[in-house]
């Protein structure tokens, strides 16, 4: 029999012992495995998220946009350049007496030369005293006309514009709270993600710290079974407990493996670099008890509410641009421009003439069909709903502090009376151990003790996950230091 029970021990050891081996080669080196505490994580999540990134860039975005809203302020210059070929030239015609051309008096031939003769009769016929008779016109133009020049306009009052201004500062705002509002929320993630990690992993080591624990007495319930010492129910009972353990053992091997990987992700790292986690749940009762928990309940850091603020801001700014749309408006304006007119392509031979022109635009807004007005009224309803959503969401949110911080007061509460448990039902396993060693307890009193153990345990454990988790909802809830781990 002592034979029997040093064979089983010794597989057992081998067997460990192999599966660590096993574990051993599956590691890569040292050197490559990612040590990770909850404020490296938050540190690299921060610099490495992609929608962190996404969030900063959308600031920069907003910078310019900022720019480009100052620059409608400035001269807008332009140079322009046409070519414009006729296809068929315009005919004018001219209702008029001849003879105002000269003076009032007739017209003498002898002071002509044949040409002008020619067109001097062309000009009486379209230029007769009786419309009916001018039947023939004029062709005027060459065919082709090209121009260049510029074209300077400047805004001098133009109230919209000034307001425009405001509006991209309070988008600028608006993107910078928002980036800010990403990182609290993924700093609150990382944490959750990570203390789910360390619940994990603590359930995973105690159940298989139970497993091998149940595995040495079942071997020492075998042996007692082979001496005749306790009955074959014993053994059949042990051996089904055992095997119990296992389902647990894969359930918190899962839950780890994914509470990694969701952890990676949020990190913005390769799901295959190896990581490993350091601490444990336990690491955090020793401060639990004197840390500062954040009981800001007016919520000025809150990202929602600040949103939210700066988006009634914009509301705002939106109603002031529908006003000032009724305001008149005052631009100048400057153009200079070289033309020349002709019939060739012979550019070299072009005569060109300049024209230039300045001059100021007045525009006073006077109807449009009651478009501004209902606008202006749209904007007021506008107003009036985001003053009530903002009311209903800070009383939401002093809701969600007031159960934060119930649910921390109760989880601290928790751990000190599953502490306290967990020493009791080790100190009554060892008594329920030693009564059926001796033969007074049986091998359900001795179950039961290890299995108030467990249970103990993880009460211990979820206690401390559940303050852990309160607190970092609360951190989030109130917008507290995305730098503050703890």
């Amino acid at each position: 029999m002592k034979q029997t029970k040093m064979n089983i021990i010794v597989l057992m050891i081998c067997g460990l012992l192999g599966l660590s081996d096993a574990n051993a080669q599956e590691k890569p080196d040292a050197g490559e495995v990612l040590h990770l505490d909850l404020e490296t994580a938050v540190q690299i999540a921060l610099s490495e998220n992609p929608l962190v990134k996404v969030a900063n860039m959308e600031v920069e975005k907003k910078i310019y946009a900022k720019k480009s809203a100052y620059g409608a302020l400035l001269p807008q210059v332009d140079l322009i350049g046409q070519f414009q070929h006729t296809l068929k030239r315009q005919t004018m015609y001219l209702d008029s007496d001849m003879s105002s051309l000269f003076g009032g008096g007739s017209v003498d031939p002898g002071s002509f030369t044949p040409e002008e003769l020619k067109v001097v009769e062309v000009l009486g016929k379209m230029m007769a005293p009786d419309p009916n008779a001018s039947n023939d016109g004029i062709q005027v133009g060459r065919k082709n006309m090209w121009s260049g020049g510029l074209n300077v306009s400047l805004p001098l009052v133009v109230p919209s514009l000034w307001k425009n201004i405001q509006m991209s500062k309070v988008d600028l705002e608006m993107a910078v709270e928002q980036s800010r509002a990403s990182k609290i929320d993924l700093a609150h993630q990382v944490k959750k993600s990570f203390y789910s990690i360390l619940l994990a992993k603590d359930s995973y080591e105690l159940f298989q710290e139970t497993y091998t624990t149940d595995s040495l007495n079942l071997v020492n319930i075998k042996n007692k079974f082979q001496q005749g010492v306790v009955a074959e129910y014993d053994v059949i009972t042990a051996d089904v407990r055992l095997k119990s353990i296992i389902p647990n053992i894969l359930q918190s091997e899962s839950m780890l493996k994914i509470a990694e990987l969701q952890l990676k992700m949020l990190m913005g790292i390769d799901e295959d670099l190896p990581v490993e986690i350091v601490g444990s749940l336990s690491d955090y009762e020793q401060w639990m008890f004197e840390a500062i928990v954040p009981a800001d309940e007016n919520l000025s850091g809150n990202s929602d509410l600040r949103a939210f603020d700066l988006q009634a801001m914009q509301a705002k700014n939106a109603y002031e641009m529908q006003k000032l749309q009724r305001l008149p408006t005052l631009t100048s304006s400057f153009s200079y421009s070289q033309i020349s007119q002709n019939n060739d392509f012979k550019i070299n031979d072009y005569r060109w003439d300049p024209y230039s022109v300045v001059g100021v635009t007045l525009a006073i807004p006077l109807f449009n069909g009651g478009q501004r007005h209902y606008n202006i009224k749209q904007s007021e309803i506008q107003l009036s709903q985001l003053q009530e959503q903002r009311h209903n969401l800070k009383r939401g949110l002093q809701l969600s502090v007031k159960n934060s911080l119930e649910q921390i007061n109760k989880s601290m509460e928790q751990v000190v009376a599953a502490g306290s448990s967990v020493g009791q039902a080790k100190k009554g396993y060892e008594i329920t151990q030693k009564r059926y060693e001796t033969g007074m307890g049986t091998i359900v009193d001795l179950n039961a003790a290890a299995l108030a153990v467990t249970n103990a345990e993880l009460q211990y454990r979820n206690a401390i996950y559940d303050y852990l988790a309160s607190k970092a909802d609360l951190e989030k809830t109130i917008g507290y230091d995305i730098n503050t781990t703890n």
